[in-house]
C-alpha cells in the first residue's frame, strides 16, 4: 500500500475560529481566572485550545463542574469563574447546585461568566432564571463549537445522539447544527456549487442550508470555492458498514480499546522492557498514545489493514537499524554532520516504532483469540446471506452462553440489514430469549433498534434490497489482498463500505445520472442541487483549477474503516480528489449501538457519555 496522501484543503481555520472566540471572551475577564469545565467538553476543547495558552492568558487552573465551587477559588482569591457548559438542563442544574455552594457574601468576590456550547437555548435561560441564580452572571455568551478538527482531514461536531435522535426521536434539532457547521465551513471556503445528497436527514439539512443563505442574501463574499462537491450522507443509508468490525489497524484499537478524542488508553504493562516490569511490579499504570497524522509512523499503518501492519513494523525497524548503522561507517566530518542532522527525526521515529509495536501486540492478541475470529466468521456468512440456518444457532449458543449484548446485537443487526428484515418467529424468539438472559427492560431497546431500521420483522415478500446493491455495486469482494489492496473492501476483509461505493461512483461518473437503477434501493431520496454562487463570484477559476476537492459529511455517525476506505479510493482516483470527511461522530457499531441500548437501573452511565 502507498503511503497515505495529506494534500487537500487546510482545515486549520476551524482551530483558530474557536480559540480565538474562546480567548476573546478570556481577554474580557480582566485579573485572575478560573475555569469549570462541563466533562464532557474538555476532551474536544483539548484538540482546539492548549493548557499553555489559557495560562498566558490568566487562567490559573481548570476543574471539573460538580456542584461546588472548588476551596481553591476562594483561598488563592482568584476573581474571574469561567463555567463552560453545554446546553442542558442537567449542567444548569450543577451550575446552580455550584453557586449556592457559597455564601451569599463570599459570591460578591467573585464574578462568575457562563459560555454555552454551542448554543444559548431559550429553555437554559429560562432555568438560570427559574432557579433565581441568572443575576449572578457578570456575563453570558454562546461559544459555537460546531466542527472540531480531529486531524488534517477529518472534522467531527461530536454530538453522540444524532443517529438516535433523527431516526428513533424523530427529532432534527442537530440537523440544524449540520447546516450552520456547512454554511460557516463555506463562508471561509466559498460556497459549495454541487450538492449531492442520500437520506431523508441529507435532504432536510440541504433545505435548512437553502434557508440560511436565504437570510444572508447580499451578503455572502464572492469566494472562488475550495471543494467541489458537498456529498451528504444520512447513516440509515448504510446501516451495515459500522455494524461490521473494522479491521484497519486504526479501526480495530478503537472496537478494542476505544478511540477519545484521537487518545486510546492500553495497558502500560506492555510498552515495558522485562527489567522495567520486575522493577515497577504490579503498580503499572495504563499508557494513553496519541493517535493522529502527525505522528509519522501512525500516518502510514493507521489505514492499513491488520494483516497488513507487523510486515511494515518490521520492515520499517530493520531501516531504522541500518540508519544507525551509519555512523560506523562515517569517516568524513561531512558524514558525521550529515547523520548527526538525521539524529533527532531517526530518535523519534524509533520510539514511535516502539509504541506502535507494542500496541500491535496488543491488537494481535484479541485478533487472535478464538472468540473473535468465531464472530468475524458469523458476521461474514450473515453479510453475504449464507449458512443463516446454521448461524442461528451460534447466536442462539452465544445469548445461552450470556456473551456481550452488544456483540450479539450487531450480528442480529447484519443479518436482518442483509435480509431486509429476520422472520416474524425467529426475531419473537431472539426477543424471548435475549430478555430472558438480559432482562426485559430490553424490549425498550428492541422498540428502538427496529424505529432505527436496524432490527426488523421480515416483509411477506421481501424486497431484497441489500441484496441486489451487494451485487450491483460489487460490495462483497472474495480474495481481497489486505497486504497490496486494490479495492476498498480490505477495509473488512471482503466488504467494501456502502457508502463509500456510493461516494467513489458519484465523484468519479459526475453525479447521480448513473445511479438510477439503485436509487429505489437506498432508504430515503437521493438528490443533487447545484447552489448558486453569490454576486461576483468567478466559479469559471475553479472549474479551471486541476483540484478536485470533496466534502463528504455523514449525518449519524462514521467509521475509521469508512475513513481509511475514503482515503485509499483518493490515492487512486481518476480524477485526482481528495476527501474531506466531516461527521456528526466518530462512531463504530458498539458506540453506536450503546446509544440504543436501555440501560437497567445498575448500570453504569454508557460508554459513549463518558
Amino acid at each position: 500500500m502507498a503511503d497515505p496522501i495529506t494534500e487537500g484543503v487546510s482545515l486549520s481555520f476551524v482551530r483558530d475560529l474557536v480559540r480565538g472566540d474562546m480567548l476573546d471572551y478570556i481577554r474580557n475577564c480582566d485579573g485572575a481566572k478560573a475555569i469549570l469545565w462541563d466533562p464532557l467538553l474538555k476532551g474536544p476543547f483539548n484538540l482546539v485550545i492548549d493548557w499553555v495558552m489559557l495560562k498566558q492568558h490568566g487562567v490559573k487552573k481548570m476543574f471539573d463542574l460538580q456542584g461546588s465551587i472548588p476551596e481553591e477559588i476562594i483561598k488563592n482569591k482568584w476573581r474571574n469563574v469561567i463555567i463552560l457548559i453545554r446546553p442542558d438542563l442537567s449542567m444548569i442544574n450543577l451550575v446552580n447546585k455550584s453557586i449556592r455552594s457559597l455564601p451569599a457574601s463570599k459570591r460578591d468576590n467573585i464574578d462568575f461568566y457562563i459560555i454555552f456550547v454551542s448554543r444559548k437555548l431559550t429553555m437554559c435561560m429560562k432555568e438560570l432564571e427559574k432557579c433565581k441564580i441568572l443575576g449572578e452572571f457578570k456575563g453570558i455568551y454562546e461559544l459555537e463549537l460546531d466542527l472540531i478538527p480531529f486531524d488534517h482531514d477529518v472534522l467531527s461536531l461530536e454530538y453522540p445522539l444524532a443517529f438516535r435522535e433523527t431516526c428513533v426521536e424523530m427529532d432534527d434539532s442537530c440537523l440544524f447544527q449540520v447546516a450552520r457547521s456547512i454554511m460557516t465551513i463555506q463562508s471561509y471556503y466559498g460556497v459549495i456549487p454541487n450538492v449531492i445528497g442520500f437520506g431523508h436527514s441529507a435532504l432536510k439539512v440541504n433545505q435548512m442550508m437553502a434557508r440560511m443563505r436565504k437570510e444572508i442574501s447580499g451578503q455572502e463574499k464572492p469566494l472562488t470555492p475550495k471543494f467541489e462537491n458537498l456529498v451528504l450522507v444520512d447513516r440509515r443509508v448504510d446501516l451495515m458498514s459500522p455494524m461490521c468490525v473494522q479491521l484497519t489497524f486504526e479501526g480495530l484499537i478503537d472496537e478494542f480499546f476505544g478511540i477519545k478524542n484521537n487518545v486510546s488508553t492500553f495497558p502500560g504493562r506492555e510498552f515495558l522492557s522485562e527489567e522495567e516490569r520486575a522493577q515497577a511490579g504490579t503498580d503499572i499504570k495504563s499508557k494513553q498514545v496519541l493517535l493522529t497524522s502527525k505522528d509519522s509512523v501512525f500516518n502510514v499503518v493507521r489505514d492499513y489493514n491488520f494483516n497488513a501492519v507487523p510486515p511494515f513494523l518490521g520492515k520499517r525497524a530493520k531501516q531504522i537499524n541500518a540508519a544507525y548503522d551509519e555512523r560506523k561507517t562515517a569517516k568524513s566530518l561531512d558524514q558525521l554532520k550529515t547523520f548527526v542532522s538525521k539524529l533527532p527525526h531517526m530518535q523519534a521515529e524509533k520510539k514511535s516504532l516502539e509504541i506502535f509495536t507494542a500496541v500491535a501486540a496488543l491488537v494481535k492478541k484479541k485478533v487472535d483469540t478464538k472468540g473473535f475470529l468465531k464472530n468475524l466468521e458469523v458476521e461474514q456468512l450473515l453479510r453475504e446471506g449464507q449458512d443463516v440456518d446454521k448461524l442461528n444457532e451460534e447466536i442462539e449458543e452465544m445469548i445461552y452462553k450470556k456473551a456481550p449484548l452488544v456483540t450479539i446485537l450487531r450480528l442480529l443487526c447484519i443479518q436482518s440489514i442483509s435480509g431486509d428484515g429476520i422472520k416474524p418467529k425467529l426475531l419473537e424468539f431472539y426477543k424471548k430469549e435475549i430478555c430472558n438472559s438480559y432482562g426485559f427492560h430490553h424490549l425498550v431497546t428492541f422498540h428502538r433498534l427496529q424505529k432505527a431500521g436496524l432490527l426488523v420483522m421480515q416483509d411477506k415478500y421481501p424486497k431484497k434490497s441489500f441484496s441486489i446493491l451487494r451485487t450491483t455495486l460489487n460490495l462483497c469482494v472474495d480474495q481481497v489482498d489486505e497486504r497490496d489492496p486494490n479495492d476498498i473492501a480490505y477495509v473488512h476483509s471482503g466488504y467494501a463500505p456502502l457508502s463509500v461505493r456510493l461516494v467513489n461512483w458519484i465523484t468519479q461518473r459526475s453525479g447521480l445520472k448513473y445511479l438510477a437503477d439503485m436509487e429505489k434501493h437506498l432508504h430515503g431520496p437521493t438528490f443533487q442541487d447545484f447552489q448558486q454562487q453569490p454576486a461576483g463570484n468567478q466559479l469559471q477559476d475553479r472549474l479551471e483549477s486541476s483540484e478536485n476537492h470533496t466534502l463528504v459529511y455523514y449525518i449519524g455517525g462514521c467509521t475509521f474503516a469508512e475513513i481509511s476506505a475514503l482515503r485509499f479510493i483518493a490515492q487512486r482516483h481518476p480524477n485526482n480528489a481528495t476527501f474531506t470527511i466531516a461527521t456528526t461522530k466518530l462512531i463504530n457499531g458498539t458506540s453506536l449501538l450503546e446509544t440504543l441500548i436501555e440501560p437497567s437501573s445498575r448500570d453504569t452511565i454508557p460508554d459513549f457519555l463518558n
